[in-house]
């Protein structure tokens, strides 16, 4: 049986070391659950991958080395996703990345039953490094090499001897910065000027070190910061940008807080201090992803499980495996709870709370409001809250990520939209729970850190209404970057799965190489087509112009791929005039076309043609990725008026 081989569920690097060794490498903590509720174990040692059972202590104060502890089978847990092991699963941590998640969690104790309910609810490794090869709102990892050692992720974060070396040495003599720039603001025209030279410095202090080295080119007030060892002293303390440095606390001797401010950037420590930096970063985002409180005030459960007169919105939604080889979920969410949550009639805001994981924020609750008080809300209370003031409800614009809900616009009666409450950046986008009536009750579903899906009930009028609409792709798919507007025609009717993308999480993506209404289709010059055995991975539009070059899917050549390139000349008023759908077959109304295939032979795929109008002329494609491995691509067009 092959080895065995595990990340850490904080830094993403393995948990294994070469046979016989022992080092922090293959020293590791577990954070399960048991009969007992959430427990951190003690420190175990992973010396057997081919194996690959994890042996650990369950009382946290003990280790695998204690002459009195003997290891045994009874101590063993299921770890990373497989199944439990005598009642006890969970996930793994390097013991050292566990000691530095402790020192960004002081004064205080990790919570570990909360970061249970968090790592549960993500794919896993949480942090390890992302596949590029993807669209923004996918969540796709790829393993390292870890054949390959890699000198930094390699070296102890915690143990690092560098730390204790820097501190001890004796400082260079630095020159002193020259007086203040030329631009900088005048005294008599400066507000700071007025302050006290320690109310300065206290400002400073709660800045971080950019803004405070930009704010002395605009202040002469603050030049002499820079010479402040007070200030410089603050970078190392908790939350800045040095606390990783977590040993220049110790001990009261003087220091030159500027010099070692210098001395401990990047292109200046070794690879112990940078594996700590890049792990000491990783922690703090854990920190704030673990920064909330469960409220409930006024929900119920929910009634919409099964229901078909029902519009739900999601993230990629998966089921909790049960076989014992579900270790690589590599995407999605998991639905623990529905709540039924009924909006106030008088209603007067709406809020929302926030959560970031990894580099986005996700919506982890919600909270309707009325004038006198009345509060209903559920979901995990965090410190980022946003409202929106509005008295009717008649739908939601949901920006959705493979991980749950990121971002929503309220409709109002009015078919107006607020503001985003959330952040919709690099996200899919719908329309699905656009109702147009009012909105009474809403499902929402959680996983253990965020709500990864909203519903609602509307009449069953409303639900004939919308699956009869001549425009329910467009409203109730799935789109990225943002839903096409009401000016760019569809095709709808030669998008044969059509049905097949208004419900569930089935991402449509869309280019528009003609620009809008046709601006840019003169400088086109290029179709380089990217093709696989299953199909079209990529196509990429090339123009006269470097900066408008865009391409339709993400998946880059590989070795089973070809490139066919077709030339155009938009210069000319060489136009696309129709494409045949399932062929992949290109033609231009100089009579000129081009197969887009594979294979040598065309395929026996029942063929739709889509033509434009007298008038008009193809400005982009939309479809659907169907996966990472094939990447097949479901063409359709679109056509705009094209005025020569």
């Amino acid at each position: 049986m092959s080895p065995r081989v595990c990340s850490c569920t904080l830094c993403g690097w393995v948990v294994v070391d070469a046979p016989g060794s022992v080092s922090w490498l293959n020293q590791f903590r577990g954070v399960i659950a048991s009969t007992n509720g959430v427990i951190l174990t003690g420190v175990g040692l992973y010396d057997d991958p081919g194996r690959g059972a994890f042996i650990a202590p369950v009382d946290p104060n003990r280790r695998w080395d204690d002459p009195t502890y003997d290891g045994t089978d009874e101590d063993q847990f299921g770890a990373m996703g497989f199944p439990p092991v005598n009642g006890r699963y969970g996930f793994i941590f390097h013991d050292a990345c566990w000691d530095l998640l402790e020192k960004v969690f002081n004064p205080g104790p990790v919570p570990f039953p909360r970061l249970f309910d968090v790592c549960e609810s993500l794919p896993f490794p949480l942090l390890i490094v992302d596949n590029e090869h993807h669209f923004p709102f996918e969540d796709r990892f790829s393993d390292r090499d870890y054949m390959d050692p890699d000198p930094v992720l390699c070296a102890n974060p915690y143990e690092a001897e560098e730390a204790h070396h820097l501190l001890t040495e004796a400082p260079e003599e630095r020159p002193s910065p020259k007086g203040p720039v030329a631009n900088a603001t005048a005294p008599e025209r400066d507000s700071f000027h007025a302050l006290p030279q320690e109310l300065r410095s206290a400002i400073a202090i709660y800045l971080p070190t950019l803004d405070v080295l930009n704010l002395r080119l605009a202040s002469r007030s603050f030049w002499t910061i820079f010479n402040s060892q007070q200030f410089w002293a603050s970078r190392f303390k908790q939350k800045s940008d040095r606390s990783w440095l977590f040993e220049s606390q110790d001990g009261a001797q003087p220091r030159d807080w500027r010099w070692l401010y210098h001395r401990t950037n990047n292109a200046h420590i070794g690879p112990s201090l940078q594996n700590r930096v890049r792990v000491w970063n990783l922690a703090q985002k854990v920190v704030a992803a673990l920064d909330f409180q469960w409220i409930d005030s006024g929900s119920e459960p929910s009634q919409q499980q099964g229901s078909t007169q029902c519009l739900k919105v999601s993230g990629d939604l998966w089921e909790r495996p049960s076989g014992p080889h579900h270790s690589h979920l590599d995407k999605g969410c998991l639905l623990r709870e529905t709540y039924r949550l009924t909006i106030p009639e008088d209603l007067s805001m709406v809020s929302i709370w926030s959560i970031p994981i990894g580099e986005i924020l996700y919506i982890a609750g919600l909270k309707f409001a009325t004038a006198t008080g009345d509060v209903r809300q559920i979901g995990y209370r965090t410190t980022t809250e946003q409202s929106v003031e509005i008295s009717d409800i008649r739908g939601f614009k949901l920006a959705v990520g493979e991980r749950g809900i990121q971002a929503l616009q309220c409709i109002d009666q009015n078919s107006d939209t607020s503001h985003w409450l959330g952040n919709p950046e690099m996200s899919l986008k719908t329309l699905r729970l656009n109702a147009d009536e009012r909105i009474n009750d809403l499902d929402i579903g959680f996983d253990g850190c965020k709500i990864v899906s909203l519903a609602l009930s509307p009449q069953s009028s409303s639900i004939v209404r919308l699956a009869q609409d001549e425009n329910r792709l467009r409203n109730m798919g799935m789109w990225y970057p943002e839903i096409p507007g009401p000016d760019l025609c569809l095709n709808e009717v030669s998008f044969a799965p059509r049905e097949h993308y208004l419900d569930g999480f089935k991402p449509l993506f869309w280019t528009s190489f003609g620009g809008p209404g046709g601006a840019h289709l003169r400088r086109l010059n290029n179709f380089r087509v990217v093709l696989s055995p299953a199909g079209i991975r990529r196509i990429d539009f090339t123009y006269d112009t470097l900066e408008l070059n865009r391409a339709f899917g993400c998946q880059m050549p590989g070795d089973l791929t070809k490139e066919i390139d077709f030339a155009i000349d938009g210069a000319g008023g060489e136009l696309i005039s129709a494409v045949d759908i399932f062929q992949e077959n290109v033609s231009t109304n100089r009579g000129r076309t081009c197969f887009f295939s594979f294979h040598a032979d065309l395929p026996s795929n029942t063929s739709f043609r889509v033509a434009t109008a007298p008038g008009e002329a193809m400005t982009g494609f939309y479809g659907s990725q169907v996966s990472a491995s094939t990447s097949l691509l479901c063409l359709s067009s679109r056509g705009v008026p094209f005025i020569d």
